[in-house]
């Protein structure tokens, strides 16, 4: 009888909420639509000479999660990257790419991946909205209000689309953040990065658990989740939440209040910021440790690498709210309300978050903007009516995703690579994956590298930034034994060295080496459509198990 109580309960619950948030779902859905026409006008521009990558935007990135896609649909539950020769034990990590790689099969895997990586993108930024909505809900109760921000923390951006009008996309040796950080705003994201944005959601979700001061248990079962889509983000909410308890803490120490009711607040909040780090723990330990001790880890992480422009950028993306929301959050607090104070912390911590001594310091600005949305709606929720000021922040903090938008599109909309594929390239990927063992060792050059892992479960030695450790010294060492002032045939000892399984050559292979592939002793042509050749080195294929061994 309790079970189905506490099941009615649950479904009233969930009744309620979505019947209060039908004009959020609304949103969410015309939002996620508007981001996904791009993508089928890409495919609907595929022909005979032409495939559609699947992706408009960061397509380096875009291959790469559908190559951890397709390593799960191979078997994987950890992740070894596909760009690496180096010896990798695997680590939990993208679990989300794995699992969700392991609904696809041949035929047409490839096309099927594309599709469940869109429509988790569509369900992430579905969720996006929702949780903008519920988190500004703590900083406003004005319906009205509360729905123009979440559009605003969805779809806004900051005034980079200004210097880009005055040409200066290099303003200070960076491009503009709204056009290249999906955490410093939110469309971005939307349009492109579906674990980013299941993981901005999840962090929001979890403020607001812990904000209702009920206890950090579920607080920290959100942050534990948003670690699998990305463990970074978790070290955000701790720093927020442990300074705002101090601060809290501090300050009701100097109130003149009750001794009892101050020890009881104070209690409450570090058992709550203390449940909160314990749940959410073991995936940032896990990291941390995997970092600290695995060689290829290292390599990856001292490649990749983000750092934060200059602080000028950061200013001109959120100077034109940043007023706005520090007078409403002094203001709110003025009157008591208490959780303005955890906006407060959030915007002192951002400097030293994005300039922490870290090589990825603009992952930290995720949520920021956010953030500063909810500042802005505290210092305008006093007034009766929308305001006229709120509509000019409308139209200057919108162009820069509109133009976002018509880039994808335009890109759409003229086959060409990156985000198209020849059709004969992308058949000798085909042809190589019906014959490779998974995990075999192909070596290409770095841009067939790329986008090779996608349609075929084998790795490369040349690919992607990060991943491919050492990219310096393979590169190296592919331009000087296919260079051609080489007096050494590669077949002598290096294809052997680096555990090749496969060569493949076309036209990004012929422009860099000065090679002959053709009639060498150690490698047998499987595979020719004339501008493509794939070769067989002459020993066996390996499987990724066995060149770790």
């Amino acid at each position: 009888m309790g079970v189905n109580n506490q099941q009615l309960n649950l479904e009233k619950e969930l009744r309620e909420y979505f019947t209060e948030r039908k004009g959020v779902l609304i949103i969410a859905l015309l939002v996620m639509l508007a981001t996904t026409i791009p993508y089928l006008v890409g495919f609907s521009m595929e022909g005979e000479s032409w495939r559609f990558s699947g992706f408009l935007i960061g397509a380096q990135d875009g291959n790469s999660y559908i190559a951890k896609m397709l390593s799960g649909a191979s078997g994987n539950w950890l992740f070894r990257s596909p760009y690496s020769a180096e010896p990798q034990r695997g680590v939990l990590a993208f679990l989300p790419y794995l699992v969700l790689g392991k609904l696809t099969a041949p035929p047409a895997q490839h096309d099927q991946l594309v599709a469940i990586y869109h429509g988790f993108r569509f369900i992430a930024g579905v969720m996006v909205v929702f949780s903008c909505y519920d988190f500004l809900g703590l900083f406003t109760k004005k319906s009205k209000l509360r729905l123009w921000g979440t559009l605003l923390a969805v779809i806004g951006g900051g005034l980079g689309w200004v210097l880009v009008a005055f040409q200066q996309k290099g303003f200070l040796g960076s491009i503009p953040l709204d056009f290249i950080s999906p955490e410093s705003f939110g469309f971005l994201a939307l349009l492109g990065f579906p674990h980013l944005a299941a993981a901005r959601a999840l962090l929001l979700w979890g403020l607001k658990s812990y904000l209702t001061r009920k206890n950090g248990w579920v607080a920290g079962a959100f942050w534990l989740g948003m670690g699998l889509f990305q463990p970074m983000f978790i070290l955000i909410a701790w720093v927020i939440i442990s300074l705002h308890t101090l601060v809290l803490l501090i300050l009701e120490r100097f109130r003149p209040a009750d001794p009892a009711n101050i020890q009881q607040a104070s209690r409450q909040m570090v058992k709550i910021s203390f449940e909160a780090v314990l749940v959410s723990s073991p995936l940032v330990i896990y990291t941390a440790y995997m970092f600290l001790t695995d060689l290829y880890l290292k390599g990856w992480s001292a490649q990749n690498i983000l750092p934060s422009p200059h602080w000028a950028h950061y200013l001109i993306a959120y100077g034109l709210v940043l007023p706005f929301s520090v007078a409403g959050i002094y203001q709110r607090w003025r009157s008591q309300q208490r959780d303005y104070l955890l906006l407060a912390v959030w915007l002192a911590a951002f400097p030293l978050l994005v300039y922490a001594p870290v090589t990825t310091q603009r992952r930290l600005a995720e949520g920021i903007w956010v953030a500063l949305i909810a500042g802005m709606l505290g210092y305008f929720s006093r007034q009766e009516t929308f305001p006229q000021i709120a509509k000019w922040i409308t139209a200057l903090i919108l162009p820069s995703s509109f133009f976002l938008l018509v880039g994808v599109s335009a890109r759409a909309l003229k086959p060409a690579e990156p985000a198209f594929l020849p059709m004969k390239q992308v058949n000798a990927y085909l042809s190589l994956a019906d014959q490779a063992a998974p995990g075999a060792l192909v070596l290409s050059d770095f841009t067939t590298g790329n986008s090779l892992p996608a349609w075929a479960p084998v790795r490369v030695v040349l690919g992607h930034g990060p991943e491919s450790v050492n990219l310096d010294y393979w590169q190296e060492e592919a331009d000087t034994w296919l260079g051609e002032n080489n007096v050494l045939d590669p077949c002598l000892n290096w294809f052997e060295q680096i555990g090749m399984d496969f060569l493949f050559w076309g036209p990004d292979e012929r422009n860099r080496w000065d090679y002959d592939p053709a009639g060498k002793f150690c490698l047998r042509e499987m595979y020719n459509s004339g501008d493509y050749q794939i070769y067989l080195y002459n020993d066996p294929p390996r499987s990724m198990e066995t060149a770790h061994e």
